[in-house]
């Protein structure tokens, strides 16, 4: 009799969402292979094979050659449904199949980028697959039996097996219904604008949860070898832009809570439409403004506005304010792959950054960075670490360390204001009859990486949003990378429309009341000066 050792394979962990539905999980598939000693009529094997199976005869007879020597030639890793039964009909000598453990999604590209996928060594490429890898991975077991002289199995010796452990489970802060459904609007927009690409992030701006991340173009995870390895990223937290406009509000914020701008101030926009700053080039509005309170520069985004409060906040407060907001660092949420963006240290800043970065240029934020930056208007304040896992329901488990970077009655405020943007101002399109919304538009021009400055053409057309404007329960943020200029590239026509598709259709499904007419905030009374 003979020894021989097999290897026992584990599952691998069953990925869900936050409401238990399965985004990935392991399943039994069959795996065709030839094994061409078996083979009887050599002549015809290729094209009744391809014929019969639906491949291409050519590509199948150029496949055994490639292999002149081996008695296991696999053919096809997972055998669809149809071509199973088409191989049990055709009954070949030569053609067999194989169980074997494979990894579906059975929701096709939603969550593509986010979940990644499993590669044949079992190894998880590319988001959550890769991040929770060890977890996820199951431990195989080992068995060790004699056979006899025909190679039949004898019996196993008892010491000689060691079972296998199966991969842990995983439950994601993600709701499919809600991924759905900002693949949807997002899919539609960067269609409708010609976009080279788009992204969509929904957060739970209270804890930090991820409630859908979407990217388009979109990638299956069950056809990953079909697909261009640039698709499979996550450009919510890989790619890094400069942000524009959707940057304001975090400057009008501090700046107000500074007390280096009051809110009842006029501060003059020009009637020209243009100012030269003390120090760097020339500063344009989309309109000549003339006079405007500091809560009008916010609703009409002038860049004037912000470039003057800029130059009295000088340097080092700027750069407070930025890195306390989260830039330049990475958000912590441990997604692959993910950037810090780009903030120069203080001493590094040139005369014209004092007003650019005020507009959002000169600095580089991901996606990721300005939806959870602008969770801290909605929360009251606190700069929240995204998370990808659901929240335990478990007191035992930890609240993920929150700072503080604005006080409460600063962020309510700000809220008000931006809800006159979304009326009033650059936001128009998406004011809702459902819903009171919050939010700022961007439309920032694309560096020219060859000949410097900027792309005439080149665009990221952006909107974030939160609501209900008094209680507010989601952040939305909408970046579309490269829209075709003759379609329209501002944020305000090309992003805030999907945003409130998206945020009206999200509440709905969440239960949310709907709420129209929020308070009217009056400026905060007890302004506390920060320094």
């Amino acid at each position: 009799s003979q020894v021989s050792k097999r290897t026992v394979m584990g599952r691998r962990g069953t990925i869900y969402d936050r409401r238990g539905r399965v985004l990935a999980t392991t399943r039994t598939a069959q795996r065709l292979f030839v094994d061409p000693y078996l083979i009887e009529e050599r002549s015809t094997f290729s094209a009744r094979v391809g014929y019969s199976l639906g491949y291409d005869p050519v590509w199948v007879e150029k496949t055994l050659f490639q292999h002149p020597r081996s008695r296991y030639i696999v053919l096809d890793h997972r055998l669809s449904p149809q071509r199973l039964e088409q191989f049990h009909q055709l009954n070949l000598p030569g053609l067999a199949v194989e169980p074997v453990l494979v990894r579906d999604y059975p929701h096709g590209t939603l969550a593509g980028q986010l979940l990644g996928f499993v590669n044949r060594e079992g190894q998880g490429g590319e988001g959550v697959e890769m991040k929770f890898n060890a977890r996820l991975r199951p431990k195989p077991g080992r068995l060790t039996y004699l056979r006899d002289a025909q190679g039949r199995p004898l019996w196993v010796r008892t010491d000689a097996y060691q079972p296998h452990e199966d991969g842990e489970s995983i439950r994601l802060s993600i709701d499919i219904t809600i991924q759905a459904i900002a693949q949807k609007y997002l899919a539609q927009t960067v269609q409708e604008y010609g976009a080279q690409s788009g992204q969509i992030i929904i957060m739970q701006p209270y804890t930090g949860e991820i409630l859908a991340m979407a990217n388009v173009p979109e990638f299956d995870p069950n056809h990953y070898n079909q697909s261009k390895p640039e698709d499979w990223r996550n450009r919510a937290v890989t790619d890094m832009f400069e942000p524009g406009s959707i940057f304001k509000p975090f400057i009008w914020a501090a700046a107000t809570q500074m007390g280096v701008a009051k809110p009842e101030e006029l501060i003059d926009c020009t009637t020209r439409g243009w100012w030269k700053p003390a120090r760097g080039p020339i500063l344009r509005d989309a309109h000549p403004n003339g006079l405007l309170t500091w809560e009008q520069v916010l609703i009409k985004s002038s860049n004037i506005g912000m470039g003057k409060v800029g130059e009295r906040l000088g340097v080092q407060k700027l750069h407070q304010i930025i890195t306390a907001f989260g830039f330049g660092r990475s958000t912590g949420s441990g997604l692959p792959g993910e950037v810090g963006g780009l903030v120069r240290s203080p001493e590094n800043w040139s005369a014209t950054d004092i007003t650019r970065v005020t507009m959002g240029q000169g600095v580089a934020v991901t996606p990721l960075q300005m939806v959870r930056a602008f969770c801290a208007i909605a929360n009251d304040g606190f700069l929240v670490t995204p998370m990808i896992l659901a929240a335990q329901p478990d007191a035992a488990q930890a609240v993920p360390i929150q700072e503080r970077v604005l006080l409460p009655s600063i962020a309510a405020y700000t809220r008000s204001v931006l809800g006159r943007v979304v009326v009033e101002g650059t936001g128009r399109k998406a004011n809702s009859s459902l819903y009171a919304l919050f939010g700022k538009t961007g439309t920032a021009q694309l560096p020219d990486l060859e000949h410097g400055g900027y792309l005439p053409d080149g665009y990221v057309s952006s909107f974030i949003a939160g609501a209900p404007l008094d209680a507010p329960q989601l952040v939305v943020g909408c970046f579309i990378h490269h829209p075709d200029k003759k379609k329209g590239h501002y944020g305000g026509i090309v992003a805030a429309p999907a945003v409130k598709q998206v945020m009206e259709e999200s509440l709905m499904y969440l239960g949310v009341p709907p709420q129209t007419v929020p308070r009217q905030l009056p400026p905060p009374t007890q302004l506390v000066l920060d320094d």
